[in-house]
Formats: structure tokens, sequence, C-alpha cells
């Protein structure tokens, strides 16, 4: 076990996310240790993603929404609350449970709400229930009250 940098809480050493406040870990491949910030503030290294780390993470040229502490991997699926392909969401209360769907369309993305009670909004845009987005790279994306970034 290992503790996260952020609310202190013991967690599993082979861990992408903190399971207890959800933020994604940024750890250092020299002190095999989880950080805050993106140095070392031991041995001064460049931290590595979490997904990285565990060597299930994001591949070169896949797509991230990043924002909030956190690197939500592009994938298609549903997103909310109560699961989907994003687990972190489960701590947001003003993420809807059944938010919204990613979706896969020829080499990009599309972003979907599914009709949630606070939004989703691609460059400041709301989307209307049902009506699919596409992603490009640069876009800001909110989800609920959390802001990301297309990577």
């Amino acid at each position: 076990m290992t503790q996260c940098p952020y609310c202190r809480q013991a967690i599993p050493d082979d861990s992408a996310f903190c399971d207890q406040c959800g933020k994604e870990l940024m750890w250092c491949p020299e002190c095999k240790r989880p950080k805050r910030g993106t140095e070392c503030p031991v041995c001064g290294n460049d931290l590595i993603l979490g997904h990285l780390w565990i060597n299930k993470g994001t591949e070169e040229g896949e797509a991230v929404l990043v924002g909030n502490g956190w690197s939500l991997v592009l994938q298609a699926g549903p997103f909310g609350r109560r699961g989907g392909i994003w687990p972190e969401l489960g701590t947001c209360q003003y993420v809807s449970g059944s938010h919204g769907i990613i979706g896969k369309a020829g080499d990009g993305w599309t972003i979907t709400d599914s009709g949630s009670t606070n939004g989703t909004y691609v460059n400041g845009q709301k989307l209307s229930a049902g009506a699919a987005v596409t992603l490009k790279k640069g876009d800001k994306v909110r989800i609920a009250n959390l802001e990301f970034t297309v990577e």
C-alpha cells in the first residue's frame, strides 16, 4: 500500500487513480511513489501519469480529456456518476447518474449528453440531449462542473 498525495488515504501500489478521492496519480519512476505536480520534489525526475505507470494507460496518439487533476482516456461507452467508462466521476455530485456517452466515429470521437441535469458543454455550447458532437484536439469540454481539454 502507498499513500495518496492528495487525500493521504492508503491506496494499492498499482493505482492509476486514488480510489478514495478520484485524482489521477502522478508517479516518480525513481522513487516509485505517487507525488503532486509534474516533477518529483525528492529526486527532480519528471512524473509519469498513473495510466502509463501501471502499463495500461494512454498509447501515443490516444485522445484524452485532461482537467481537474484527471486524465480520462476516450473510449466508447456511457459515463456518469453511477458508472461507465470513467468510474472517477462517481465522486462528483453534479454529474448525473447516466450523464452521457462517448462514441467512436471513424478516426475520431463524439460526445453525447443523455439528458443530464447539469449539462455537457463543448467549447461553451450546451449539448442538446441525444445530439452527438465530434471532439477535436484542443476542444474545451465541461461535464456538469468539471472542465477538461481534449488532448
